[in-house]
């Protein structure tokens, strides 16, 4: 299981990769592939993930936000959204006015430790991955992994590598301990850093971001 020593240093990584310095108490539009509106720091997609829909949909509620106003919102942010924000100003402002309230906040933290558990059962499997070789992840290995499970899903690429087969030309890691740069150096071969080098930049601060507060 991961030590519950590094989750402050995860939770920072994951909150630098997702939304920097924002608030996650309100929406945010990735305009990539079938994203939809997500929110929290886990960024939950309303359009990906029924959690962050059923949250939306109960934050709405706890603010006492306009059944039918509700209802636009939800109708016009659970799907993909390549353009962005459908909504207009008023709804754009009833809707993050609902996340950042006083009934709203605590449904999103909640999302974000429901979903922030799912990532690290995920996390637990790469851990397994590894010891199938008798190696162990180091402190930064694991702030590599993290955010890229929370992006992309279920890692079984990832583990396959962990198990000892080359991807993208990326031999497995050798020593006993999974290296933090040997991670980086698997995730900058994956198609979307190498379409999106920005995107690797931002996410290696993010790693930065988290590190000092590793044990």
């Amino acid at each position: 299981m991961v030590d519950a020593t590094l989750l402050p240093a995860i939770t920072a990584t994951v909150r630098a990769n997702e939304i920097g310095a924002g608030t996650p108490y309100e929406l945010e539009y990735a305009r990539k592939d079938k994203s939809g509106a997500s929110f929290g720091f886990m960024q939950g997609d309303t359009n990906a993930n029924a959690l962050a829909r059923q949250t939306l949909q109960d934050v709405c509620a706890a603010a006492n936000v306009d059944p039918a106003a509700a209802s636009r919102i939800l109708t016009a942010v659970c799907r993909g959204l390549p353009h962005g924000n459908p909504l207009n100003p008023s709804d754009t402002a009833t809707a993050n006015g609902a996340l950042a309230s006083a009934a709203g906040r605590p449904l999103v933290d909640a999302m974000d430790l429901t979903l922030m558990q799912r990532v690290l059962n995920d996390l637990d499997r790469c851990i397994a991955a590894a010891a199938t070789r008798g190696q162990t992840l180091s402190g930064v290995a694991h702030l590599f992994i993290v955010p890229w499970i929370n992006m992309t899903g279920a890692p079984n690429t990832l583990m396959t590598w962990l198990k000892g087969i080359p991807i993208n030309g990326i031999p497995a890691p050798a020593g006993p301990e999974v290296e933090g740069d040997e991670v980086s150096a698997y995730l900058h071969s994956q198609t979307y850093f190498q379409n999106n080098p920005k995107n690797f930049k931002h996410y290696v601060e993010a790693v930065n971001t988290g590190a000092p507060l590793l044990p």
